[in-house]
């Protein structure tokens, strides 16, 4: 739960945080994720950019990911995105906060939505 926090802090402010000392016992590539997640702000979910974030690449990640993908977009959307290695994970959007993430970057007030939303419903399972 403290990873969930710490990454709707890097959605909020569009940068990374740092992590406590029992954070980083918990997952040693947190501060890869806290980056990739600030970065996923800055940029549509579009399943092509994707892959170059290190959030397909872990279940933490990809975790984070479905929640923030389910978040922003409709029910009923979705993306798909196919990590370097080929292996394809598709989330599905439920809330539809941000519906225009899915093509271009969330402004302000779409990232904050978001980032309640996804520590709201943190403790939901993953959809990918």
């Amino acid at each position: 739960m403290k990873t969930i926090a710490l990454i709707v802090a890097a959605i909020l402010s569009g940068c990374g945080t740092t992590p406590d000392a029992a954070s980083r016992a918990e997952a040693a590539d947190e501060p890869a994720l806290e980056r990739d997640t600030a970065e996923l702000a800055q940029r549509g979910l579009v399943g092509s950019s994707l892959p170059e974030l290190r959030l397909l690449a872990t279940p933490a990640g990809r975790e984070m990911l479905s929640r923030v993908v389910a978040c922003a977009l409709p029910r009923g959307a979705a993306i798909t995105a196919i990590t370097r290695a080929g292996m394809p994970y598709s989330f599905s959007g439920t809330v539809g906060l941000a519906p225009d993430w899915a093509t271009h970057a969330p402004n302000d007030e779409e990232r904050r939505r978001v980032a309640r939303c996804v520590r709201a419903n943190g403790h939901g399972p993953a959809t990918a």
